[in-house]
């Protein structure tokens, strides 16, 4: 009689698998993602802790040259620039404390910013109120428009509300007409209607303000002054 042997088994790659063989490759796959993505985390906070050192020390050099020099002017010139590197750590701070470091939050940026403003300005007789309608724009924008709502902001009190002169800022962000818009309205001094605005800040504002193709208008405010920034929707949630 001949032997019946058992069929030698298919080793190729179609043959089926086993439960265990299929649930061994399922972890070896999870173990290798997980490793990749611990090594992106790391990487990650490595270049936010950098960042964030590099800022730092940026903005302690301005404050030492700023307590070194007696020029009134030179000294307000490196306030604004301190101001505007500081708008640059809210926006990198903001970015890593989201759970989505693609989009950007523009009204919690703004509270962010108000607070900032008002804590080192000291101005107890300014009143700030704040109507923020939700809306996120790409990370890639944030940056600029920090400048610009820094350099607004930051103009409202210095020129708006001299020393003695109290009063009140309006922020406001809204989506109105397919366009979302940024308003700043205060009740002080008002616009010089003999003088042409000019400045290196609102250089800065229309130089930014082109970048994000957005228009920007300055109008009286009966008392006081207000400036409307428009930007596309595109990108914006």
């Amino acid at each position: 009689m001949n032997d019946i042997s058992e069929p030698a088994r298919d080793t190729g790659q179609g043959a089926a698998r086993s439960p265990e063989d299929l649930e061994a490759i399922i972890e070896a796959r999870t173990r290798a993602l997980t490793e990749a993505l611990e090594q992106k985390t790391a990487l990650l906070h490595e270049v936010d802790h950098r960042v964030k050192n590099n800022l730092q020390l940026i903005s302690s050099l301005l404050l030492l040259q700023n307590r070194r020099v007696t020029d009134p002017a030179l000294k307000a010139s490196l306030r604004g620039m301190l101001g505007r590197v500081n708008a640059i750590a809210t926006v990198h701070r903001r970015l890593f404390q989201s759970e989505d470091v693609e989009r950007f939050d523009v009204s919690a940026f703004i509270r962010d910013m108000v607070a900032d403003l008002m804590g080192s300005a000291g101005r107890d007789d300014i009143r700030i109120e704040l109507d923020l309608e939700r809306v996120e724009i790409p990370a890639a924008k944030a940056a600029p428009f920090a400048l610009v709502v820094n350099e607004l902001l930051t103009n409202a009190l210095r020129h708006g509300f001299p020393e003695g002169r109290g009063g009140r800022i309006f922020v406001g962000v809204r989506r109105q007409e397919g366009e979302f818009r940024i308003e700043i309205a205060d009740d002080g001094v008002g616009l010089d209607k003999d003088t042409t605005p000019s400045g290196f800040g609102l250089t800065i504002v229309q130089l930014l303000c082109q970048q994000l193709k957005a228009k920007s208008e300055t109008t009286d405010a009966e008392p006081g002054a207000r400036i409307i920034v428009s930007l596309p929707v595109n990108g914006a949630h």
